[in-house]
């Protein structure tokens, strides 16, 4: 009976490890078993870890097309050609008026407003919805037989947020935006000109857009155009100017979009455990609010994550595993900047 016990009790000594709780690393056998490759052994972390990012490059902004619209007390933009759900948006609307809130349509957020005495300009952007419908802008006085002349453009692969923006009012026969500077890289620049006596030629340096004119007669006119280009950034931007016949009081708006993010990819790599008997590795990524777990393959020194938020920091934990055992976390932080 005593031989039976002796050997039941090194049975439970020797399948002890397979009940260890999964959070110690190390084991020992207290038996004579000196072929277990566990007696007296330690699951070893990986090492020499290193995360780096690699970053996938969207498109630049390209402008799909423009259209214009002139009234009197309001305007209706239609939406440009081919306008697709997602592009971006911007409205440019010009009136005989000065420190005038307008009523935009549902879903148009002013950028910005510049007046100058008899002549102003409001600037709207929008994320075009699928079928987006023609946009009226009205001046608050019901009624009002004031002039108006607007612009719309849409842009495709630009990020929907907010943009940069500025606005000086002038006087003469030439209109100049003013310089801006951005922080961002391969941006689209939008110069925008309204003035009273236009038309307006069309700007010096980058692409017209549009132009268009109403009414008649010293102080009524309204005329507008539209411009724009690429600047590579960050820095600042280059002062563009639009001429008219006739000196007279103007405004001049400068408009920055922010291309669309980059797509940041986290890339790391790792010298693999020298503990033979581990069976793969658990990889942990935390960052953005979110955490999320991987398994992967004994022998597996590499692995690619993605996407991720650009300028989100994020921390990875790798450790070596055997079943629920794990070794010990070894960690590395990575901010992607694309």
């Amino acid at each position: 009976m005593a031989a039976i016990v002796a050997v039941l009790a090194a049975a439970a000594l020797l399948l002890a490890p397979t009940v260890l709780d999964g959070a110690h690393a190390s084991f020992s056998a207290t038996t004579a078993n000196s072929g277990d490759a566990w007696a007296a052994d330690q699951l070893q972390p990986p090492s020499n870890l290193t995360v780096s990012s690699s970053c996938t490059l969207t498109p630049t902004i390209a402008r799909r097309a423009s259209s214009t619209a002139t009234g009197a007390g309001s305007v209706t933009l239609p939406m440009p050609a081919n306008t697709t759900a997602g592009d971006y948006l911007l409205a440019h609307v010009g009136y005989h008026d000065d420190t005038q809130t307008l009523i935009a349509p549902s879903g148009w957020q002013l950028v910005g407003r510049t007046d100058n005495t008899t002549i102003a300009s409001n600037v709207y952007w929008k994320e075009a919805g699928a079928n987006e419908p023609s946009a009226t802008f009205r001046h608050p006085t019901s009624g009002s037989t004031l002039y108006f002349a607007g612009g719309v453009t849409a842009f495709r692969n630009a990020r929907l947020v907010a943009p940069l923006f500025a606005g000086v009012p002038g006087s003469s026969d030439t209109a100049t935006t003013p310089s801006v500077t951005t922080q961002d890289k391969n941006v689209q620049v939008v110069h925008l000109f309204t003035k009273t006596q236009g038309p307006l030629d069309p700007a010096s340096g980058g692409a017209d857009f549009y132009g268009t004119s109403t009414g008649t007669g010293d102080g009524v006119h309204v005329g507008i155009r539209g411009a724009g280009e690429t600047f590579g950034g960050p820095g600042s931007t280059t002062p563009r100017s639009a001429t008219a016949l006739e000196s007279s009081r103007w405004v001049a708006q400068v408009v920055v979009l922010q291309r669309v993010a980059d797509t940041a990819t986290a890339n790391l790599s790792w010298t693999p455990t020298p503990s033979t008997w581990a069976d793969g590795y658990r990889l942990e990524r935390a960052g953005g609010g979110a955490t999320t777990s991987s398994t992967l393959a004994a022998g597996t020194s590499s692995v690619s994550q993605g996407p991720l938020a650009d300028g989100t920091a994020y921390t990875f934990t790798l450790t070596a595993a055997r079943n629920a055992w794990r070794s010990s976390p070894v960690t590395r932080t990575l901010t992607p900047d694309c």
